[in-house]
């Protein structure tokens, strides 16, 4: 009687210890899904490419899209708050200086993004980083700027929850830059 005891406390923990295996397994498995499907790279890089698109590109100097224009063109890619705290962060007001003041367009040729983490809250991490042209008639210079980006998904869209850089020097500006 002993023995089968034994057996059954034996066969208890290792059934036991199966399923910790299992579940972690599938933890470390972790995919963030939108609609039924993984989000991919490419759906990442889409919508951080329109949103730099609509925050930088400046056709024409002499009468860039205002702020409110900007901000107006740039909700749909951003979560409520981070819209919200670049409005006061007056975010929406730099690309439209910086061409006014260098009297350059500015136009976004690229955008490339590094996923870094899928995290416990269905969001996902990735660095970035944004290759501009800023020309006129006679000079066109690239820069590049990196930052950290996080999306999530929203009622079956893809949002950006919060973007972050340091910036980059423009030519020709007294201070700051995009």
């Amino acid at each position: 009687m002993k023995g089968i005891g034994v057996a059954i406390i034996k066969k208890i923990i290792g059934l036991l210890f199966l399923i910790v295996l299992i579940n972690g397994v599938v933890a470390c498995n972790k995919d963030v899904v939108k609609e039924g499907k993984m989000v991919t790279l490419e759906d990442a890089e889409k919508l951080f490419k329109g949103y730099s698109t609509e925050l930088y590109t400046i056709k024409d100097p002499a009468n860039p899209p205002t702020s409110d224009d900007i901000a107006k063109n740039i909700k749909v890619y951003l979560t409520e708050e981070h819209y919200n705290a670049e409005i006061a962060n007056r975010k929406f007001q730099i690309p439209e200086l910086v061409a006014k003041q260098i009297n350059k367009s500015i136009e976004v040729q690229d955008v490339t993004l590094e996923e870094q983490s899928k995290n416990d809250d269905g969001t996902i991490d990735y660095l970035y980083t944004t290759k501009f042209k800023v020309y006129d008639n006679t000079s066109s210079k690239l820069y590049e700027k990196e930052g950290e980006l996080t999306i999530t998904t929203i009622n079956d869209e893809l949002k950006i929850k919060r973007e972050w850089s340091r910036g980059v020097e423009i030519d020709g500006m007294d201070v700051g830059g995009l």
